[in-house]
């Protein structure tokens, strides 16, 4: 069984489609945000816009497969974070 609503229930009010975190959509709904993957499977549910962007921005370095020293995970993680905010 999946997890999350039972099909046909919806609840979502809006959706942030932005190229930086693409292939993710966020749903904004009444209660909790979201995280779609390009097939809207759910990926989170976030009681913080932050922490869904927190996963996009891990999802991101994974994706490069790189390996980090602990400092140098820390500021791409930060600069790939602060690119979605705005700083």
């Amino acid at each position: 069984m999946r997890k999350g609503r039972q099909k046909g229930q919806t609840k979502a009010k809006s959706i942030i489609s932005d190229p930086l975190i693409s292939p993710y959509k966020i749903t904004v709904e009444e209660d909790q945000y979201v995280l779609l993957d390009s097939k809207n499977i759910p990926q989170g549910y976030y009681n913080s816009l932050d922490g869904a962007i927190n996963k996009v921005s891990r999802n991101v370095i994974a994706n490069k497969k790189e390996t980090y020293s602990l400092s140098e995970y820390l500021e791409d993680f930060n600069n790939i974070k602060n690119k979605f905010q705005g700083v």
